[in-house]
């Protein structure tokens, strides 16, 4: 049975935050077992992976969201064209990492980096089937089920990481995304192996792939001006034990972006199963003014009150050692709460056929990006590194804005955005006279998440139409 667009985002925002935490386990592990130089190296190699993957995790996979979700009864014989696709640009990608691997680590300044750009190609192979049953999923509307297979793969990957790590070091490490792609892989195709229709369709490989490379390219995009930063420390101050301070609070700053992944897999293919010929457009416009409304009301009190505690946040999750990063965190959290807004925005156009617009601006951002970074971090190092980012993301975020409101005609909640700040600024207050210790520091979180909720609620921002979401999860988030 297919599950409403925001009870789904609830479902997979959940999925998101337990994909977050299990990051956050391993990731300060790896920190504390390797040691700040090493776990750059880390943070360096991971990036690359990633960078490269985009067009595995979310390239074709995207696509096949959007098409489904518009061709339901032809949604198998999508998956499995799209499966042959997948193989195939997979195989591609791992060997153009195993090409430019020498380049790369020259680029960067390190010989030493080849040999574990070589190891991961494999890796990105193996982790790249999994996520075209998560999108087909998405794209038939089975939140729950995508949700699940994204806990899956998160628990999967930690717990292969953590078997291996002691065994190999870096090398098991990194292993863990091909034990965790491997797994929810096999648990994808027995979950969608009846789902959606089996009428006969092929392909427009044209449109397919104009769509899945310009998607692909837009969250290429992002995720290299997620990464410029931590690339361009390890090339200009070569010192890893910098890169290992930077990438810790890289890790922890990305919790808004990672969290709203999962409102963004449901914002793609229902803007495009909304804006398809015929549909309604009063529709679209509600589903999009209440989705942005839920995230606002998501992003500021997380950025606010992480900015506000990083020294206690860094210290909880990586040790004293690290606790220099905190300025740096404190900084990147506006960034990618910034780049997490961006997100959403590109995934609306997106879906809506306006990929284009996100792609331009993207780009510019990248180029804004290293133009930035180029001045800031010789003369600021590690705080110019953090603000070169946050200035592009904010600069961004803004030409995005104003495209999606005007063009979609989309009133600005302002009244929503006026009580939301004021609900945070009153949750995030006491962290200055409640000094917790970073033992305390998860209590505290859930003390000031209960105010800012009490607050919201008081000053009438949570309506009936809320209440009645909210009473709707119990039977709507099982599985």
């Amino acid at each position: 049975m297919k599950q409403s667009k925001l009870t789904g985002a609830i479902a997979l925002t959940i999925a998101q935050a337990v994909v977050l935490f299990l990051g956050f386990i391993i990731h300060p592990l790896i920190g504390r077992l390797l040691g700040k130089a090493e776990y750059g190296i880390f943070g360096v190699v991971l990036s690359v992976q990633t960078i490269f993957g985009i067009m595995l995790t979310l390239g074709v996979p995207s696509a096949v969201s959007k098409f489904v979700a518009q061709n339901n009864e032809h949604a198998q014989s999508i998956l499995k064209q799209a499966l042959k696709i997948q193989l195939i640009v997979g195989m591609c990608i791992s060997l153009i990492v195993i090409a430019l691997s020498p380049v790369i680590s020259r680029a960067l300044n390190d010989a030493s980096l080849t040999k574990y750009f070589i190891f991961i190609a494999g890796v990105i192979f193996l982790q790249g089937i999994y996520p075209i049953y998560v999108q087909f999923l998405s794209g038939m509307h089975r939140f729950n089920k995508q949700a699940l297979l994204t806990s899956v793969y998160a628990v999967a990957k930690l717990l292969g990481a953590i078997s291996l790590i002691y065994i190999f070091r870096l090398y098991g490490a990194l292993s863990g995304f091909a034990v965790g792609g491997v797994l929810a892989a096999s648990l994808g195709w027995y979950w969608t192996r009846s789902i959606g229709g089996i009428q006969p369709y092929t392909i427009q490989l044209t449109s397919f792939f104009s769509f899945a490379g310009t998607y692909a390219v837009i969250l290429l995009g992002l995720q290299i001006l997620m990464s410029q930063d931590l690339f361009m420390v390890k090339a200009m101050l070569e010192n890893d034990a910098l890169a290992g301070d930077y990438n810790s609070a890289v890790n922890l700053s990305r919790i808004s972006y990672m969290l709203l992944q999962g409102m963004a897999f449901v914002l793609l293919p229902s803007v495009a199963a909304l804006t398809r010929p015929g549909a309604s457009k009063e529709k679209a416009i509600t589903f999009i003014r209440d989705a942005l409304r839920y995230l606002i009301a998501l992003i500021v009190p997380c950025v606010v009150l992480a900015a506000s505690t990083s020294k206690e946040l860094i210290i909880l999750f990586y040790g004293v050692k690290y606790e220099q990063a905190a300025p740096v965190l404190t900084i990147l959290m506006i960034g990618l709460g910034a780049l997490s807004f961006y997100l959403l925005l590109a995934n609306i156009v997106a879906g809506a056929g306006k990929a284009h617009v996100a792609l331009y601006i993207t780009i510019g951002m990248i180029i804004a990006s290293a133009a930035l970074g180029t001045y800031l971090i010789p003369h600021y190092q590690l705080l110019g590194a953090a603000s070169q980012t946050t200035i592009t993301a904010l600069m961004g975020l803004v030409a995005l804005a104003i495209y999606t409101f005007k063009t979609f005609s989309i009133p600005y909640p302002l009244i929503s955005t006026v009580n939301i700040v004021i609900a945070t600024a009153v949750a995030v207050l006491p962290t200055y006279i409640w000094k917790a210790s970073s033992f305390m520091l998860p209590l505290q979180y859930i003390v000031l998440g209960a105010l800012y909720i009490g607050i919201l609620w008081i000053i009438g921002e949570v309506t009936d139409k809320d209440k009645q979401l909210i009473a709707s999860l119990r039977k709507s988030l099982p599985v």
